[in-house]
């Protein structure tokens, strides 16, 4: 079920109750600082990181009753739409709450979300009786007064417009006669892209530990199909005055401004790729010109893009298109301009794009579904 997404981007790291990590497969400290990551397949708050728990402490008083508001609506079925893995950190970590469920297909669901001056769920509200918890200290900086004030907010990431076009359902949800793509919401939905066979796009942080290992499993995929898939690189960013801002920072917006020109100059039979595994190896090294004259790469050619303007339009073009779509988590890949899944190995990247290229030669082959590190995300 895909959903049309709408501005919102709150750090995805609010909602972890201060544990800073979804998930600790990765024991690198370096990736520990930097990386909000979430076990594929699954939501990405389900990430088994465990949030601070109040019964713990015998000395606090009892807590005082609570009512937590969880509004949802089931139409939405992507990872973002599920609030069951936030309650149960949220639940988990504040005992004794008293949780009420609305589904959007309920009165009372419009109601609350009207009344409270939402734009988006799922959403997780508190009555003011929260700050008379023994744990309101522990969640109230993750905490925000709804835009009409009544109740408080947990912050979390999300960008479904209940009230928007659901656009792949087959039905006219906003009343306008108009179904699905035909519907002047559902413009730049990843379900209304023109299908082309044979395509697989990958998004990426440069220095996102789950984006390098994607991309190194890449050889073999590539390997897999005689480097005859139209494979294409992109890179999630977003534009920040004159700038970029990335989440691994200034280095990563560097990388993928470099990574940008190698593309750029040395496409041809994915040559780029070669300096791309060579800097992956070493990925925070900045000694990047070690990994050219192979393959061609010339450091002069990358030099000379990266520091002029070419450079600086070349990431300001690419990272349209992961912002058109939403998507924020590295890697994210998708198959023939319109299918998106996620992986990290090279059989589960090769099965992703064989479901939606049946009888492509090089589909049949088995490959490795073994990574260094687990299946997850940086977000």
């Amino acid at each position: 079920m895909g959903f049309r997404s709408v501005a919102v981007s709150v750090s995805l790291s609010l909602l972890l109750l201060g544990t800073g990590l979804g998930c600790d497969k990765d024991k690198s400290e370096e990736q520990k600082k930097t990386t909000v990551v979430f076990d594929s397949p699954g939501s990405p708050w389900d990430s088994g990181a465990t949030a601070p728990s109040l019964s713990k402490n015998a000395a606090l008083p009892t807590a005082a009753k609570v009512k937590l508001i969880v509004l949802a609506d089931k139409r939405c079925t992507e990872r973002p739409c599920d609030p069951g893995p936030a309650l149960r950190k949220v639940t988990g970590s504040l005992p004794g709450l008293e949780v009420v469920r609305h589904d959007w297909s309920e009165d009372e669901c419009k109601k609350v979300f009207d009344r409270e001056g939402l734009k988006v769920l799922p959403a997780l509200l508190f009555e003011e009786t929260i700050k008379k918890h023994p744990g309101y200290s522990t969640i109230s900086p993750f905490l925000e007064a709804t835009p009409k004030g009544k109740l408080h907010q947990l912050q979390i990431r999300t960008d479904f417009d209940p009230r928007a076009e659901i656009c792949d359902n087959g039905k006219d949800d906003t009343g306008n006669d108009l179904v699905d793509c035909k519907d002047p919401g559902c413009k730049g939905h990843v379900a209304c892209r023109e299908e082309i066979p044979g395509r697989l796009d990958v998004f990426v942080m440069s220095q996102c530990p789950y984006g390098v290992k994607a991309l190194d499993s890449m050889s073999d995929v590539l390997d897999a199909f005689d480097r005859k898939i139209d494979f294409r690189v992109h890179f999630i960013a977003t534009a920040k005055g004159k700038g970029f801002k990335s989440l691994h920072g200034q280095p990563e917006v560097d990388e993928n401004i470099r990574e940008l020109c190698a593309i750029e100059h040395f496409g041809k039979s994915y040559a780029y790729m070669e300096y791309i595994w060579c800097r992956n190896r070493k990925i925070r090294d900045t000694n990047w010109k070690a990994c050219t004259g192979k393959k061609g790469i010339d450091a002069g050619v990358l030099d000379k893009c990266f520091s002029g303007k070419e450079g600086q339009d070349l990431l300001g073009e690419d990272i349209k298109l992961a912002i058109e779509l939403g998507v924020r988590a590295s890697p994210t890949w998708l198959a023939n301009n319109r299918h998106i899944f996620h992986g990290v190995a090279p059989e589960a990247i090769k099965q992703g794009f064989c479901k939606h290229n049946k009888g492509t030669k090089g589909c049949e082959k088995k490959l490795s579904s073994k990574s260094p590190l687990p299946d997850g995300v940086c977000n």
